[in-house]
């Protein structure tokens, strides 16, 4: 029971680290990179690894509640359903191709965000800078 509650609170966790190959890619260009899982205090089961690329917006972290967001462009799911052992470093390659898409003129940068879907447990995200030239 203890255990569960740590894990909720986020103690000993999961923690994910989304490494690109790259900083800049070019618009028709694939990205690829690897999504690194490194286990925390106990196993823990994966069942979702997904990615999303998004166009942020000025300001959005101040006015989400005001439902002002980032501008979801892609996303990418990577097949994932196994335990991620007990301090246990996992390594899970990805690549896709850029869709087509305009950005706003004020945008230099996108951001991929990696999301780990735990179960019966807090889930993890991390965020890496893209430059698209």
């Amino acid at each position: 029971m203890f255990d569960k509650i740590l894990t909720s609170l986020k103690v000993g966790e999961l923690t994910v680290d989304t490494r690109l190959e790259k900083a800049e890619f070019k618009a028709d260009e694939t990205i690829s990179g690897k999504v690194v899982l490194k286990g925390g205090d106990k196993d823990q089961q994966v069942s979702r690894i997904r990615l999303t690329l998004l166009e942020p917006k000025e300001g959005s972290d101040e006015n989400k509640d005001f439902g002002e967001s980032d501008k979801v462009l892609q996303m990418y799911e990577i097949k994932s359903e196994q335990v991620v052992e007990k301090a246990q470093s996992v390594e899970k390659p990805f690549e896709f191709q850029l869709a087509n898409f305009t950005l706003d003129k004020e945008t230099n940068a996108l951001v991929l965000r990696t999301h780990i879907t735990i179960e019966d447990g807090a889930d993890s995200e991390d965020e890496a800078e893209i430059r698209i030239q």
